[in-house]
């Protein structure tokens, strides 16, 4: 299987290429700063054959497309494309705001993940079985919210669930499958220590996930076990 992970220089997207590269898949891990991704240059070391590193700043739509030049060079397929990059900053807050720390959590988290599948859809569409999957959050459920701040993280998955909803319904004739996939409050960066799962567990539970999507769960949002997660 080829696979293509965006934001795999840390966290869920680093245990993704450690997971995948262990079961014998290729993966093609990308991030913006490649030079500076040390733990992911030892994973490559590991397994050279398996794992390739491209630079790819899903913002900028110029890199999104040398992203996919490069990788074309050594793969016509991709059979799942992960979009995991993303960001959970600090927005100010109601009543504090700040316009393009909002901008930049919408432009990550929403946007870019459709620019980077529009640019390589050719590729998931020739793959074996292809699939689709946006990282999204429980935060993104307008029917689970619970919590208060985290205006601008919550507003971008929400938009990200209805980006991939609107694209499944697009891609259901050509066999591609697309899901949203929240990974649990995992202990990363981003998560921090005190988060209930370990990395491991959540990848290889949403690994196992993965592996039994067939095209009627297309459009689906669920949680890192399979569970579906009310809008």
């Amino acid at each position: 299987m080829n696979v293509l992970i965006t934001g795999a220089n840390r966290g869920i997207g680093l245990e993704f290429v450690r997971q995948l590269a262990a079961r014998g898949e290729r993966v093609f891990a990308t991030c913006r700063q490649p030079a500076e991704a040390i733990e992911l240059h030892d994973l490559k070391a590991q397994s050279p054959d398996l794992v390739s590193i491209t630079a790819l700043d899903v913002t900028d739509p110029s890199s999104i497309a040398e992203s996919h030049d490069a990788i074309n060079t050594q793969t016509e397929t991709l059979d799942l494309l992960i979009n995991n990059a993303g960001v959970n900053i600090d927005d100010g807050g109601f009543g504090a705001f700040n316009l393009e720390t909002m901008q930049s959590i919408l432009t990550v988290n929403s946007i870019a993940p459709m620019l980077a599948t529009q640019q390589y859809l050719d590729l998931v569409k020739a793959g074996s079985e292809p699939k689709i999957v946006n990282m999204s959050s429980g935060n993104g459920s307008l029917t689970n919210l619970v919590s208060r701040g985290h205006y601008s993280y919550s507003a971008s998955k929400a938009a990200l669930n209805m980006y991939s909803l609107r694209l499944s319904h697009d891609l259901k004739d050509t066999g591609v499958i697309v899901i949203m996939l929240h990974p649990g409050w995992v202990k990363t960066d981003m998560g921090g220590p005190n988060a209930d799962i370990a990395p491991q567990d959540s990848i290889k539970s949403m690994l196992q996930f993965i592996d039994t999507l067939t095209l009627d769960k297309s459009g689906g949002y669920y949680d890192y076990t399979g569970k579906t997660i009310p809008w």
